[in-house]
């Protein structure tokens, strides 16, 4: 007997044409009576689990209050509004690190811009990056790429509308990588556990993770990920 028939029971009348202890006629009313009520308590019940993301059913919801690009796998979903939560506020190594980690990213790592110290001696960030090629026009033409005239192969741009280099989603490739070593200070590398070492990083979340990325970090910082997109 639910909980809210045992409460109707002990509201009517005691007396024999009304008990409800048995089949009949007018114990299915109160059954009936008694389903929104343990639908809503059932309900009530279960709202304490919808503050963790592993457990809310509401998905779309606090999706739509952080912001949270859609995804089709839902355990990909729970992850991202995990890192969500766990991002309280910080821009220490170990704050963006665990907040990676609560995400999903398990394998990615943050490093400093040194690579050896006391005294400090700054990585050199063109030893870890490439220069980008951007085109705006067919194979066999002279572009500008980077400052610098030469013949680029780039039909992919053209076959893809809306396609730029930049996350800012502007048709120009970034600035170069000075060889001035104090500006060097100012790069965060993301990586395996051991550096230089790839991090793996599932394909289908690469936006999920450079979102991560510019959001995390500060924003004096340069960003250069080694991984490798499987």
């Amino acid at each position: 007997m639910s909980l809210f028939l045992r409460v109707y029971q002990h509201l009517l009348p005691n007396a024999k044409a009304w008990r409800i202890t048995t089949a009949k006629t007018l114990r299915s009313f109160f059954e009936g009576l008694a389903g929104a009520p343990e639908d809503a308590r059932t309900f009530l019940d279960a709202v304490y689990g919808d503050i963790f993301p592993a457990t809310t059913r509401e998905l779309a919801a606090w999706e739509e209050q952080f912001g949270i690009d859609a995804n089709p796998v839902e355990a990909t979903r729970r992850l991202n509004l995990a890192a969500e939560w766990a991002a309280g506020g910080g821009q220490s190594p170990g704050y963006i690190q665990d907040v990676l980690h609560t995400a999903g990213f398990t394998n990615v790592y943050i490093h400093e811009w040194w690579e050896s110290g006391p005294p400090y001696v700054a990585r050199d960030p063109r030893d870890y990056t490439t220069v980008p090629n951007l085109g705006t026009v067919q194979c066999g033409e002279a572009i500008a790429v980077c400052g610098e005239t030469q013949a680029q192969c780039n039909a992919f741009l053209a076959n893809e509308p809306g396609y730029f280099d930049n996350l800012d989603l502007t048709p120009r490739a970034p600035p170069l990588i000075t060889d001035d070593a104090d500006t060097w200070r100012f790069f965060l590398y993301f990586a395996g556990e051991t550096f230089p070492t790839a991090a793996e990083v599932p394909a289908t979340r690469r936006a999920e993770f450079e979102r991560l990325l510019l959001k995390l970090c500060p924003n004096q910082q340069w960003i250069v990920t080694i991984v490798d997109y499987v």
